[in-house]
């Protein structure tokens, strides 16, 4: 460092037209040592920090016009030194996120603070200790996450400045209970006290926080108890709602349809009972995750949320299976991006799944009849041409039913099947290599279609078959075999 260049012109360092120093930034600028002295270093931000401390312990405390302290990202250690802060009337910015700080957060560390981030660290409590001396008013942001806080919840909000807008307080060993309701808290947007070891009942959330976008409590290791309070769904701006890992109760109302704003709705792996709401479905749309995994839901799973529009729906481990199959419609993951329950046999059948795919394939809505085709619920067995034997597909049987496109190579799943009958149709295209997998089939009928190329060769190989016919299409080669054509 040149100690005759003007101080204002050092890394880091900003002014005002006084000279006096507004701002420090040395974020990511491999800091070493405790705060504040620091170990020399050859980085240029070292030097200053060094120069300013180096007459007074208290130097920081003489720079009254700093706005913005950021320190974030380096490796700053021991603990913070709270009294010469608190003589910045002007610092509004205060970052030492990202470093291996320990000892006490004090989130307000000057009067006039509205941004503090002690984020990431390993500080192992916390007080807001400025606030019973004289009230701020002006903290906004305050992030506490991923440290090691062992500290009683209801003392911080005994004394959280009630214009915080943002407060993130996730993955620390904070206990106790919340406040009955948060409604002295109207500015409120982000609410993130997530991984922690609270207990009790959910705090109440008057309507007057009209503004909460963002409210995530979930995966307590003790956790919280009762029911969803109401006020919840009534919170009409809420974007994230997040209270799994808990062991909460009760039902999911109806209510739930008024939270339009809705991106992400996680309740899973708690104990809520009961069906879920239809109203769901209005949040086609707008909700892209739903998790409600892991509880005791049980009855008929709504056909609504096979519509929401590439959402990830996750609900395995209810007790949907004592009341019928899920949804053809998320099943088949039509809509939704991906769902848990996709490969569950019992909920999502393998041949109707099966079934459902030869319907696209060979164009089922333009089948002279397709009755209970796709329905949402009822059972494959049920659909039109379709024979069961002990709820296994036996026998499909479309003929002359104006079937067009394609065979779908999921007919290869339909492994009970001993006839098939889709003579007198119009589908195009090869005969899949799929069906030679169909081992029970004795009875195969596919002619006046238009297949064309080449039979499969695992058709000859079905020792089963004794009747199949071909004739009247565009095949261009047979496979060796002694069955009847």
């Amino acid at each position: 460092m040149d100690d005759t260049l003007d101080y204002c012109q050092w890394y880091g360092i900003s002014c005002d037209g006084d000279k006096r120093v507004t701002g420090i930034d040395l974020r990511d600028n491999n800091l070493a040592g405790q705060f504040p002295v620091y170990t020399r270093t050859t980085t240029p931000g070292t030097s200053v920090l060094e120069s300013m401390w180096a007459h007074t312990k208290y130097g920081l405390a003489n720079l009254y016009s700093l706005k913005k302290l950021d320190l974030a990202d380096n490796t700053l250690t021991g603990t913070i030194e709270y009294l010469p802060l608190y003589n910045l009337l002007s610092l509004t910015h205060f970052d030492v996120s990202g470093n291996q700080l320990s000892g006490e957060v004090d989130a307000l560390v000057s009067p006039s603070v509205t941004h503090a981030d002690f984020s990431n660290n390993r500080f192992t409590s916390m007080r807001l200790e400025m606030y019973k001396v004289s009230p701020v008013q002006t903290l906004r942001f305050c992030d506490v996450s991923n440290n090691a806080i062992q500290t009683n919840a209801t003392d911080i909000f005994d004394n959280i400045p009630p214009n915080i807008e943002e407060f993130f307080a996730s993955n620390n060993q904070f206990f106790g209970s919340l406040p009955e309701s948060l409604d002295n808290l109207p500015e409120l947007r982000q609410f993130d006290m997530s991984s922690n070891a609270l207990s009790g009942e959910l705090p109440g959330f008057a309507e007057s926080i009209l503004s909460l976008q963002e409210l995530d409590m979930s995966n307590q290791s003790i956790g919280f108890t009762g029911s969803i309070p109401q006020d919840i769904w009534r919170l009409q701006s809420l974007k994230i709602l997040s209270l799994a890992g808990n062991k909460l109760s009760g039902i999911i109302p109806p209510a739930i349809g008024n939270m339009v704003t809705l991106n992400e709705l996680d309740l899973s792996s708690n104990v809520l009972i009961s069906s879920i709401p239809s109203e769901l479905g209005v949040l086609v749309g707008t909700l892209k995750r739903l998790g409600l995994a892991n509880n005791r839901l049980s009855g008929i799973i709504p056909s609504q949320i096979g519509q929401l529009q590439g959402a990830s729906v996750l609900l395995n481990g209810n007790m949907f299976r004592n009341s019928s199959t899920a949804p053809l419609s998320l099943c088949l993951e039509r809509e939704v991006e991906d769902c848990d329950l996709a490969n569950d046999t019992t909920l999502c059948p393998i041949e109707r799944n099966a079934l459902s795919a030869f319907y696209d394939s060979a164009k089922g809505a333009e089948w002279t009849d397709g009755s209970l085709w796709l329905d949402e619920y009822a059972s494959c067995c049920n659909w039109k041409g379709v024979t069961c034997k002990n709820n296994q597909v036996t026998q499909l049987n479309l003929a002359n039913n104006g079937l067009s496109g394609r065979m779908s190579e999921s007919i290869g799943n339909l492994t009970f099947i001993e006839v098939m009958d889709l003579s007198d149709n119009d589908m195009k295209g090869s005969i899949p290599t799929e069906i030679g997998l169909l081992s029970e089939l004795t009875y195969l009928r596919l002619s006046y279609n238009a297949f064309t190329g080449a039979v499969p060769e695992g058709l000859g190989a079905l020792a089963g078959l004794q009747l199949l016919q071909l004739q009247s299409n565009r095949i261009t080669e047979l496979p060796n075999t002694t069955i009847s054509w």
